[in-house]
């Protein structure tokens, strides 16, 4: 194994399963940022409704 790994063949696949891992690693990275991103939005939306709600109730019972 550590002969076929010296060759030339070995060392590419060496390379190819390092970059397979590397390449593996940013893609998590991104795809969990997004989500991240994407509840912040959401609960900030959830919030202005909340206060929109609030001031029209306030609004109505003048």
């Amino acid at each position: 194994m550590y002969q076929y790994l010296m060759s030339n063949e070995g060392g590419s696949y060496l390379v190819a399963i390092i970059l397979l891992f590397v390449t593996t690693f940013f893609v998590s990275y991104y795809i969990f940022s997004f989500e991240t991103q994407i509840n912040v939005y959401n609960s900030l939306e959830f919030a202005n409704v909340r206060a929109t709600i609030n001031l029209l109730e306030e609004i109505g019972s003048k």
